[in-house]
């Protein structure tokens, strides 16, 4: 099994020279939000990993690191 873990949208922002705002406008979300996913306080649903994913030509698996669990 795995959790999700810490959210990579900030290092992939910067890797690909993107701001938040920058992306809040692509996916047509609020800056706010990107920042609430961006720094952890909030989890992504499917569909806006999808999005998101889509418009940052990543994988949505690359959003966020994935901590295995002992428990199944």
């Amino acid at each position: 099994m795995f959790d999700v873990g810490r959210c990579r949208l900030n290092e992939i922002l910067q890797k690909k020279k993107m701001t938040q705002v920058d992306l809040a406008f692509k996916v047509g979300m609020k800056k706010q939000q990107i920042n609430a996913y961006a720094n952890n306080e909030t989890i992504m649903s499917y569909r806006t990993a999808k999005n998101i994913s889509y418009h940052l030509d990543v994988k949505m698996e690359d959003l966020y690191d994935f901590i295995r669990s002992e428990e199944q």
